[in-house]
């Protein structure tokens, strides 16, 4: 399912929105790299894959959530009768139970 999504998330979702800032973030790495020797860069290097890393899973989750939801409108609109607020309050103020009650 996850490689489903992956699929989706690539097929659907714009490239990646923020080109300029994502030029930055190069431009920054390259010059923070010129200054530190060997050791520094290797953990520089995996630092910047681990935030990659987060930002692709952070990434899928949201398109994940959008399309749970998507699915769940979807859903709701095929209902019969169509979901109505105003008769979910009647329920719940029949049941003498307050939604919004502590």
């Amino acid at each position: 399912m996850y490689d489903y999504m992956q699929a989706l998330q690539a097929r659907f979702s714009p490239e990646a929105p923020c080109a300029e800032r994502q030029a930055e973030v190069v431009r920054l790495h390259r010059k923070l790299e010129k200054r530190l020797d060997r050791k520094r860069r290797r953990e520089l290097l995996e630092l910047v894959d681990a935030e990659a890393r987060l930002q692709d899973d952070l990434s899928l989750a949201s398109f994940i959530a959008g399309f749970r939801l998507a699915c769940g409108i979807a859903h709701e609109l095929g209902l019969e009768p169509p979901y109505s607020f105003r008769r979910e309050e009647e329920e719940w103020i029949g049941r003498g139970e307050g939604r919004w009650s502590l």
